[in-house]
């Protein structure tokens, strides 16, 4: 009978402990991006035995630092994390609870894998292709048997209504002839696009010539509020700093704001922003070129 008293109030404190105060702060501040404090703060907890049941704070630990990993200073100055958040994945993914963990935060997951990707698209930008190249290959290797889904939904394109600029529904008409071809790293062309060599590629089939990079596209449009943005604008988003990414909304004025964009994961594809765990809360601002 002790036995089993004993062994129910340990399942009790368990379970008690898997809801401590320090787990959600990690999440609340990953999720505002303070990927500093976030490692600092996991660092702590892995040096306190209390905490050795539970994987979350070398789960935020490797996730911060990865977000941080991005930054050449910071990169310079803790070069091992990469691989070492490498093999606390490996580490987390071997075990049932390991894998129940990383499925409950799949969404994070995602965004963290479309921020690495969108990473490399910048050092590909900054003509440092064999950089961009060896981090893919690690990237490939930190997500291999992590099972991952689309953290947005599949848009069912609906035809605007007359009141759109016949410009504008001409421009997505074009860019949807381009749904399905891949990502590539500074592609232009049919053959596979980045993100803003396939928003100057569609905008040129009105004879609209944008700069090259999704930051000179920024400040080379003219800007408007959110909710004068509609089809045929540009929507730019950020990770904190300068735009790292562009897309064209299809979404009617006043509407559902919905893009379409080289998605570095499934090539040229639809993606809801609004209410979207990744898109809406990286939102930079509105650009359009069509007067």
């Amino acid at each position: 009978m002790k036995i089993f008293v004993a062994f129910f109030i340990s399942l009790f404190i368990t379970q008690a402990l898997s809801q401590v105060p320090q787990f959600d702060k990690l999440e609340q501040l990953y999720d505002q991006q303070h990927f500093k404090l976030v490692f600092r703060k996991s660092n702590f907890l892995l040096d306190n035995p209390t905490y050795d049941y539970s994987s979350l704070p070398i789960y935020y630990k490797s996730i911060s630092s990865l977000q941080l990993y991005r930054d050449d200073r910071w990169r310079k100055n803790h070069s091992a994390a990469f691989d070492e958040a490498i093999a606390a994945f490996e580490t987390i993914n071997s075990t049932t609870k390991g894998r129940k963990l990383l499925v409950a935060h799949q969404q994070e997951l995602m965004a963290l894998k479309l921020d690495l990707n969108a990473w490399l698209a910048d050092l590909t930008r900054r003509k440092e292709k064999d950089l961009a190249y060896f981090f893919a290959l690690k990237i490939t290797s930190l997500f291999e048997g992590i099972e991952l889904v689309a953290i947005d939904e599949t848009y069912s394109w609906v035809p605007p209504s007359n009141q759109l600029l016949e410009k504008r529904i001409a421009i997505i008409e074009f860019a949807r002839k381009q749904l399905g071809v891949p990502y590539v790293w500074a592609g232009e062309s049919p053959d596979g696009f980045d993100c803003s060599g396939f928003t100057s590629f569609v905008l040129a089939s009105d004879n609209i010539k944008l700069p090259r990079r999704a930051k000179d596209q920024y400040d080379a449009s003219i800007k408007i509020s959110s909710d004068k943005a509609q089809i045929g604008d540009l929507v730019f988003f950020s990770n904190g700093g300068e735009v790292t990414h562009v897309g064209i909304l299809v979404s009617e004025l006043g509407k559902e704001k919905v893009m379409i964009h080289a998605s570095s994961s499934k090539g040229i594809t639809f993606d809801k922003i609004d209410g979207s765990a990744y898109w809406q809360k990286r939102i930079y601002g509105f650009g359009s070129f069509i007067k």
